[in-house]
């Protein structure tokens, strides 16, 4: 092969290489949304409390940053997590979010962030390691669910959903946007 091809052909494997390796650094953090409220439970539950949950998922640095804001929630509030299953459909938990007094109810936030040690694996839904359920939260098939003393199967819940079809830059897919 003469030189000024091999040069060519170097050139151009480099040039793919950079571009390939440029990609996932690119694809770091997926943010979620999702509207928290008593019709999206199964069954529905009939409530004047509401919300909404932000959640960004960091590859890079292994975390889940998470803000949920709650609203008027008339009973107090005993636990609150990620399950996974698809909108309409219940799930196993996956994380639990740090409740920091059970019992809090009316308006409040819940943050912090979620790591690889916080996940609950399920293998019977595939969720056997954190990059696996970070894919099924950025996938849009995990519900957020806040559990309070008058409705401890859940009082208010959402789907997790990127903010666009193309929001999830981790593998593209996604079964739902926060437009709905």
């Amino acid at each position: 092969m003469p030189l000024a091809s091999r040069l060519t052909t170097i050139a151009a494997t480099t040039s793919l290489c950079a571009w390939a390796l440029a990609a996932p650094a690119q694809a770091q953090t997926v943010t979620l949304t999702a509207q928290l409220h008593g019709g999206e439970e199964n069954p529905a539950v009939t409530t004047g409390a509401h919300g909404n949950a932000t959640l960004t998922i960091n590859r890079a640095t292994g975390r889940i940053d998470y803000r949920i804001d709650i609203y008027n929630l008339p009973t107090g509030i005993v636990g609150a997590h990620i399950h996974v299953g698809s909108r309409g459909v219940n799930g196993p938990i996956i994380f639990n979010f740090t409740v920091p007094a059970v019992g809090q109810s009316n308006d409040f936030a819940l943050s912090g962030s979620l790591t690889a040690g916080d996940l609950v694996a399920r293998a019977a839904q595939g969720i056997n390691s954190f990059e696996d359920a970070i894919f099924a939260i950025a996938s849009g098939v995990t519900y957020v669910n806040i559990h309070t003393q008058a409705n401890p199967g859940g009082e208010i819940r959402g789907q997790l959903c990127p903010e666009n079809p193309n929001g999830n830059k981790f593998s593209g897919v996604a079964v739902c946007t926060s437009s709905r």
